[in-house]
């Protein structure tokens, strides 16, 4: 017992010395919050100080004409090609966006401005100052410096229609009926042009409704870069456009089932007019191939063909070349095969060419011209 009360009393003491040697620590505490603070209103207050003074020092350089010399030119030299675009005020249109601008004019001035040259020039009367820009030989924008207030800024100068040239039409013709679009956009009616386009395969019909017919767009001048066309005929399809001599044409771009079926029927009709040649067939089950009212059944129906005696007839190697279809009525082809007529021992060898034009008339394919 007496081992216990000593201990408890040693205890005791060393917590009375231990809580005595904590009150200096406590007093340190408090003079540390003190200097923070008064380090945080010190910092607070230089930086309030600092952004005044820069603050002023900003409104006495945008008095002086230096202040607005190098704004004007820090888009320049930092290659800020957006914001030297959009400074331009150029007016977009449907047919010419802001990105057709920016491509014509990475295309024809580059991708890096930070070689143009800031020239100034004469001094108007008002006080305003003039600067052109280049880009190597070109001047490339013209500013005006001027006071507004008690401040210096600028403005630039119109040369747009110098720089973007709007040098680029669209001219294609498409079967009546289509739609056009250039850049997306539709092209309306202002745009037709008085010029006709016939396909001359079709003349011989007297039916001028048979004739396939076609509209010609030609926009003028108003791109200011290559347009992207599409055509889509009547029925919603996409056409397919092929260049000539700077006119686009559009037609539809046949499928296989229809590629086989005008296939079949040419090579029947061209069958069928070479066998009335050698007179293997008259000309009663050759007219069921031709347009009644044409030139072509007029001709062919009073002409004298050749006379064969006794013999046989065959053919090989077809070739189909040149397709073109107009729309789901009108096609032109060139066929070729070998003809054969055989006389006893004998055989006689044709080579055979045709240019044919066909028309689809009450679902039957017939030929509305040859070209032999």
């Amino acid at each position: 017992m007496s081992y216990t009360a000593e201990h408890f009393a040693e205890t005791s003491a060393k917590s009375a010395k231990k809580e005595k040697s904590q009150k200096p620590k406590k007093k340190r505490h408090i003079y540390s919050i003190v200097l923070l603070g008064i380090f945080t209103a010190l910092m607070f207050l230089s930086t309030r100080v600092w952004d005044f003074t820069w603050e002023q020092l900003e409104l006495y350089e945008s008095g002086h004409i230096k202040h607005a010399e190098e704004k004007l030119s820090e888009k320049f030299r930092l290659n800020q090609i957006d914001a030297i675009l959009d400074e331009k005020c150029i007016e977009y249109d449907r047919f010419n966006r802001r990105e057709d601008y920016m491509t014509y004019m990475l295309e024809v001035f580059g991708n890096d401005y930070t070689s143009a040259k800031m020239i100034k020039g004469r001094t108007l009367e008002d006080g305003s100052v003039l600067y052109d820009v280049w880009l190597g030989n070109t001047k490339f924008a013209e500013y005006s410096l001027f006071k507004s207030g008690d401040n210096w800024d600028y403005k630039s100068a119109d040369l747009n229609g110098e720089l973007f040239v709007k040098s680029h039409s669209v001219k294609v013709v498409v079967p009546e009926g289509a739609e056009v679009r250039a850049n997306g956009e539709l092209l309306g009616d202002e745009f037709i042009s008085r010029e006709t386009y016939s396909v001359h395969d079709f003349d011989d019909l007297d039916d001028e409704s048979l004739i396939p017919r076609f509209t010609v767009y030609d926009t003028g001048n108003i791109f200011i870069s290559e347009p992207e066309v599409s055509v889509q005929n009547k029925n919603g399809r996409e056409l397919v456009l092929t260049e000539d001599k700077k006119t686009l044409r559009a037609l539809p771009e046949p499928t296989e089932e229809q590629l086989a079926e005008i296939k079949a029927a040419a090579e029947e009709s061209a069958l069928a007019y070479a066998m009335y040649i050698t007179q293997d067939t008259s000309f009663e089950p050759l007219k069921k191939y031709l347009v009644e009212d044409s030139e072509l059944y007029r001709r062919i129906k009073g002409f004298y063909h050749d006379w064969y005696r006794d013999h046989t007839t065959t053919y090989d190697n077809v070739v189909f070349s040149d397709i073109v279809m107009y729309d789901e009525e009108h096609f032109t082809l060139h066929i070729e095969f070998d003809y054969h007529v055989n006389i006893g021992y004998r055989v006689n060898d044709y080579e055979v060419e045709y240019t044919m034009s066909l028309v689809k008339l009450d679902g039957v394919w017939k030929i509305a011209g040859m070209i032999m």
